[in-house]
């Protein structure tokens, strides 16, 4: 019976543009923006792949080809799934996030305030902005009052 040998390697071998490397573009501005009063979050999506991210990314995360243009997502989505928090040791609880899933393909996790409103999965949300930050609401049922 042969024993295994172990190779070590020093990583000399790998480019100066080797793993790590930083694939989130940095940016100053806000990940969302306003116009006409709907909130979209600013992502990016890839030109060989069609592979689309958020937050903006340098690098398409299926591919690895650094072909990454912006790309807007919302101001609607569908709650795909959700949970409230009741422990944390970084913010108040109670609070609840969801993934929502954008009509342009992407998947986020964001925070849902329903203001006493009932969640469900399959349910149609909307992008909403406070100062610097974003989450997603349910959407009204037409009929019902704002």
């Amino acid at each position: 019976m042969s024993s295994a040998s172990v190779t070590t390697t020093s990583g000399s071998a790998f480019a100066a543009d080797a793993l790590p490397f930083t694939d989130l573009a940095v940016s100053d501005q806000r990940p969302f923006e306003i116009r006409d009063g709907a909130v979209f979050l600013r992502g990016s999506v890839s030109r060989s792949s069609g592979s689309r991210a958020f937050p903006a990314r340098l690098v398409c995360h299926e591919t690895g080809a650094r072909d990454m243009e912006p790309m807007s997502f919302g101001p609607r989505g569908t709650l795909y799934s959700y949970s409230t928090v009741h422990v944390s040791s970084s913010r108040p609880t109670p609070y609840t996030i969801g993934y929502v899933d954008f009509d342009n393909g992407v998947r986020v996790l964001a925070q849902v305030e329903a203001g006493g409103e009932t969640l469900g999965c399959d349910q149609p949300v909307e992008l909403r902005a406070d100062g610097a930050r974003w989450f997603v609401s349910p959407i009204a049922a037409q009929g019902a009052s704002a």
